[in-house]
């Protein structure tokens, strides 16, 4: 068996989101206030559509859930503490929606004032990267790279290697339509395990990739071409932890028989 291509890339934080696409972030929001408030009162115009939309479908399913945490909680008191209390809130929820909807209130105000929150989205950036500004990154990569689109090869940097001749592994149609989900899973265990690394819980860490990996491999599989299912061919897409990089790596590899 021998590798007919392989990739491996490295994730690395960036220091700081690009303000470009903080600016972007905060103008484009702001600029849906009247859409999301038309959205809010379309759907929930009066008392009986928040009773039936919002207070009674919350309740039903925090009854599920209080049906499965057992006897050492009083589930009927607290459902029924959670229940009475939203009956009662559409005056407050309609107050609140339309003064932080109005021009200049308290939407747009705390847009302007989380914007620097945003720079939390740099853990996604460092596995995704950011076209828009010309960078694409390892999950980005790999999960293309699937597809045999050659276009990645322009996007290579130091934290990229590649190897052998590039082939697509996936059915063109299931490939287009299920390696979106492979960079949701991958992007989700990665920002993750970040986190615990730095909060010192490596073994947690550890699990969330291995678990991560175990269900990208099962959709990976859904999505193979008829060739790279046969025998004696191995397609796999694999997270693991970097310690020089205190950061994920991702290995693609297509081995033939």
């Amino acid at each position: 068996m021998v590798n007919q291509w392989q990739y491996v890339g490295t994730m690395l934080l960036p220091a700081s989101v690009n303000s470009a696409i903080m600016d972007e972030w905060e103008a484009t929001l702001k600029t849906e206030r009247a859409r999301i408030l038309s959205a809010l009162t379309t759907k929930i115009p009066d008392l009986a559509n928040f009773q039936d939309k919002v207070a009674d479908a919350s309740s039903d399913a925090y009854d599920d859930f209080l049906g499965t945490v057992g006897g050492k909680w009083d589930a009927d008191m607290i459902q029924a503490k959670q229940r009475v209390k939203l009956a009662t809130r559409y005056p407050v929820w309609k107050t609140g929606i339309d003064e932080a909807f109005k021009v200049g209130g308290t939407f747009e105000t705390n847009v302007t004032g989380k914007k620097s929150k945003f720079n939390e989205a740099r853990r996604v950036i460092g596995v995704v990267g950011h076209k828009a500004l010309g960078t694409w990154n390892p999950v980005t990569m790999g999960a293309l790279l699937l597809r045999g689109d050659t276009r990645i090869a322009r996007y290579f940097d130091a934290n990229d290697s590649f190897s052998g001749t590039l082939e697509s592994v996936v059915d063109a149609r299931r490939g287009a339509l299920i390696t979106p989900s492979m960079m949701a899973e991958a992007i989700q265990a990665c920002v993750i395990a970040k986190y615990a690394n730095e909060g010192g819980l490596t073994a947690l860490r550890d699990t969330i990739i291995t678990n991560a990996n175990s269900r990208l491999d099962a959709i990976l599989q859904v999505a193979l071409d008829a060739t790279h299912k046969g025998a004696g061919y191995d397609v796999t897409f694999v997270l693991a932890w970097s310690a020089p990089a205190d950061n994920l790596s991702l290995t693609v590899t297509d081995v033939h028989p």
